[in-house]
């Protein structure tokens, strides 16, 4: 960079591509224009993103940063940053080294004198990396949950590819050359993937067979396309990459013990959760047993802690449409209720029955509200939800029960309102019995002629 600065102090820290909250920056449109009208500083080249947000560049000192070198007395901070790195690298990678990422936090309160944040990035080997001293078995320079405990080289290696990969989303406009390599890199993993979902039911690659084909598709129409388009293409590869590159860094992929399987190891987190448990046992006893399903379900979806969306979304939308369903349900039952209570019903057994019923009403309109598609709609969305709901020491049992307690309420209510009405039932027949054969028959007959023309009309869903 020209002109340099003042020998002034500043504080480095390590951080990540996936650490910028890219989509959670707020707007402020007070500020927007303040200074457009400014021109950079010399060296500085605006980059305008695909998604429309800009970032700065200066090619000589191979810089990038999110922030905007004309407000005052961010160029003093990046230049001394940027000093301050290249001095602690090694002089044979001057010539042509790393690119370096800087950002300035709250540029506009900090002054000349504060903490930069950053990262510089080797295309060559597609990895990022600090200057700081770094030990890989315990933690990145002190830095807390930046990121996780890594057993060796090569375990690293694998969680810093995806956040190059993040890298090059972030900023994809200023590379000299298109990287056909990744691309061609990219179709064939798409292809084994499709083939993998296809034919194995455990498949763990992130994306179905459908998805495969339509970005498959998408890179074959690329290919004619021009140099303007080529920051819109490798914006959208990285993504899909990074994507890839976090899966298989989480499933193990080229390390010792991999997984390989999306049910592989279910047994032993089967037994981790089935652990001695008298509320536990008690909740499935109220459940009548239905939540041991739910709790299998939820295992095998739930195993490795990785969501593939193909599998979530049709298991949750059973689940809302069982809700909906108890719900309704429900109601149909309360007005039953309230039939009986006018035909003198015992009001003992009524009110059990429409207390369990309004319970299994609100339980399930709790639980859409919990689970909406809003809520749900990602998987990032459903890994966090899981995550939280998930229990130490008994995994998702606590959650199948919840997920079945509607169910087993409506239950309840059902019995004692059936049981009321065969009581009722039977007393009417003992003092008049044609009276209540006619009553039976008033009562069934519209329920089996409703069946049998669903049987004969209707799908074949049963």
């Amino acid at each position: 960079m020209e002109d340099p600065a003042p020998p002034v102090a500043c504080t480095l820290i390590p951080t990540l591509p996936s650490s910028y909250d890219k989509y959670g920056t707020p707007l402020a449109m007070e500020r927007v224009g303040s200074s457009d009208e400014i021109p950079l500083p010399s060296g500085w080249v605006e980059h305008l993103h695909p998604e429309g947000n800009v970032y700065y560049q200066h090619a000589k000192a191979r810089l990038v940063s999110d922030t905007d070198p004309r407000q005052a007395g961010v160029a003093v901070i990046l230049n001394n940053a940027l000093e301050t790195i290249r001095s602690r690298l090694p002089r044979t990678a001057e010539a042509n080294g790393p690119e370096v990422y800087l950002s300035v936090p709250d540029p506009a309160r900090r002054g000349p004198v504060g903490a930069v944040k950053y990262y510089l990035v080797d295309y060559d080997s597609r990895s990022i990396f600090w200057v700081e001293d770094l030990n890989i078995l315990t933690d990145l320079a002190n830095s807390g949950s930046l990121v996780e405990p890594f057993e060796s080289t090569r375990h690293l290696r694998s969680g810093l590819t995806p956040e190059f990969w993040t890298h090059v989303e972030y900023y994809p406009c200023h590379q000299s050359t298109y990287d056909h390599g990744a691309e061609k890199e990219l179709t064939a993993i798409l292809r084994h993937g499709c083939v993998d979902d296809t034919t194995a039911p455990g498949s763990i690659f992130p994306y179905s067979a459908d998805e495969c084909m339509r970005y498959l598709k998408l890179l074959e129409r690329l290919h004619g396309d021009d140099e303007a388009s080529e920051s819109y293409r490798r914006s959208w590869i990285s993504r899909l990459l990074a994507s890839i590159c976090r899966s298989r860094h989480i499933n193990r992929h080229g390390l010792p013990y991999p997984r390989v399987d999306r049910l592989q190891g279910m047994d032993s987190y089967l037994m981790h959760q089935n652990r001695s448990s008298v509320a536990m046992a008690f909740g499935e006893i109220l459940c009548l047993g239905m939540s041991k399903r739910t709790f299998a379900q939820l295992t095998e979806l739930w195993n490795g802690r990785i969501v593939y969306q193909r599998h979530w979304q049709p298991f949750i939308e059973r689940q809302r449409s069982e809700w909906r369903w108890i719900a309704l349900g429900g109601l149909y039952l309360l007005m039953l209720n309230v039939v009986q209570r006018i035909y003198g019903a015992s009001i003992f057994l009524v009110a059990t029955s429409t207390s369990f019923t309004c319970a299994a009403v609100l339980i399930s309109a709790l639980m859409l509200h919990a689970h909406s598609p809003e809520r749900l709609k990602t998987a990032s969305d459903i890994s966090s939800y899981i995550s939280m709901t998930e229990s130490f020491h008994h995994g998702l049992r606590p959650l199948s029960i919840s997920y079945t307690i509607p169910k087993a309420c409506l239950g309840y209510g059902t019995l004692l309102s059936a049981g009321n009405a065969l009581h009722e039932l039977n007393s009417q027949f003992q003092d008049n019995p044609t009276e209540a054969l006619h009553v039976l028959a008033s009562a069934v007959s519209p329920l089996l002629v409703t069946v049998v023309l669903h049987r004969f009309y209707g799908p074949s869903t049963f």
